[in-house]
């Protein structure tokens, strides 16, 4: 299906997927297949799953014209969840665009450990029944851990920041989207990592996602992802990547509590460069201890504030 052809007959919905996934295909775009399909359940206003019930369904030139033009974004490696305007990501349905980054599956286990350590962490911390578990969600950008946090549990104070204004607004919309419900108080807050805030011990839990991209990986990224995606939210500093990591774990003892948590989303390459990082700092954390995404890699690293 040439997208600047005019339509011959009738097609179906069938024919039209085959027809879009060999023009992606043909153009680099990785899982071409479905891309096409969220595209066209995009088109239809129907789930991508409902298009396996209609594959006879002819498509008239209104929803082939569409079509097209979805297409031919996709084939200039716009990223799959601008162009949908959205993602969803755990429990939420978030909303996306130029200026903030494509979360990623694997984040959504990192809300998932901060989540089975509330329990402890409230202990440790000697937090009381009724008493607001304060986190800080650094780098937050669309907003999806905060935001996941203050969905899925009660007796949080969330205050989600990052630097990019842009970003930020994304989370203020997600948070702010119809039909969405939170079982916990949620702030905001525009600014680089901990420096807009006072300097004491505010805090039982600092979560991140920071960027954490090398020099050199940033060259190998994907043409969605380079072409697209802010370069702020990936590039970690550093030749490995972990200057921001750095940053946070040198400063975050100085707003948490002790008996508090911090946990990072790291490269996958990184485990042994962010190890150092705690050692330098043993006076300040203990228990330090690296979590394994679904391919078996460390991604996450969690450490309590002595």
């Amino acid at each position: 299906m040439e997208l600047n052809e005019q339509s011959v007959g009738i097609k179906t919905l069938l024919q039209v997927l085959r027809l879009a996934e060999s023009y992606l295909k043909k153009r680099g775009v990785p899982s071409a297949r479905l891309s096409a399909e969220h595209l066209l359940a995009s088109v239809l206003g129907v789930e991508r799953l409902g298009l396996y019930l209609s594959f006879d369904r002819p498509l008239v030139e209104r929803e082939l014209a569409e079509y097209r033009k979805l297409l031919r974004r996709r084939a200039e490696r716009e990223p799959l969840q601008y162009i949908l305007g959205g993602t969803g990501f755990r429990e939420l349905n978030v909303g996306l665009g130029p200026g903030v980054m494509v979360p990623r599956p694997e984040t959504e286990l990192l809300v998932g450990l901060v989540l089975d350590r509330l329990d402890d962490v409230a202990e440790s911390t000697g937090a009381k029944d009724n008493y607001l578990l304060k986190v800080i969600d650094l780098c937050t950008g669309s907003g999806v851990i905060g935001l996941s946090l203050a969905r899925e549990r009660t007796g949080l104070w969330c205050l989600l920041t990052d630097i990019s204004r842009e970003a930020l607004a994304w989370a203020v919309k997600n948070y702010r989207r119809p039909g969405s419900s939170w079982q916990s108080k949620v702030s905001f807050l525009c600014g680089d990592l901990l420096e807009p805030l006072a300097q004491r011990p505010l805090f039982e839990i600092a979560v991140a996602n920071p960027p954490y991209v090398s020099t050199q990986e940033l060259e190998l990224l994907p043409e969605e992802i380079k072409r697209y995606e802010p370069i702020q939210a990936l590039a970690g500093g550093g030749i490995d990547g972990t200057g921001v990591i750095g940053r946070i774990i040198k400063s975050s003892p100085r707003i948490m509590k002790r008996g508090g948590l911090l946990a990072l989303e790291i490269g996958e390459m990184q485990e042994e460069k962010v190890r150092a990082l705690f050692d330098e700092r043993k006076s300040e954390y203990s228990g330090t201890e690296f979590h394994r995404d679904l391919a078996g890699k460390a991604r996450f690293v969690t450490a309590f504030r002595n």
